[in-house]
């Protein structure tokens, strides 16, 4: 394992089927941007998530820049940024389904 493996493979693929198996929970309610505004706090999400697999993307940005970061301070940030972010989206994503 090189300096710059940060995560396991099994760690990484975790994350990624959590973040595909939001996406499609996301997908399936059919859930727009209307029923996302003013979801998130403007530290969680960057200002760009205009959409809600917008937010997706993000999380999928976060994990291949954690993946590849190269100080211990960047990776314990981006680990903790995405542990936030999969947590609110989770609740987000939850409060949706039990809305329909």
């Amino acid at each position: 394992m090189s300096n710059q493996t940060v995560i396991s493979m099994t760690l990484r693929s975790r994350l990624e089927q959590e973040i595909d198996t939001l996406e499609q929970r996301i997908t399936r309610l059919n859930i727009h941007e209307d029923n996302f505004t003013d979801w998130f706090d403007a530290q969680l999400f960057s200002q760009d998530a205009n959409q809600p697999l917008d937010y997706i993307r993000e999380l999928r940005q976060n994990l291949f820049s954690l993946i590849n970061a190269t100080t211990t301070s960047r990776s314990q940030w981006l680990s903790e940024r995405i542990a936030h972010q999969l947590g609110a989206l989770h609740q987000a994503v939850r409060w949706a389904e039990q809305g329909r």
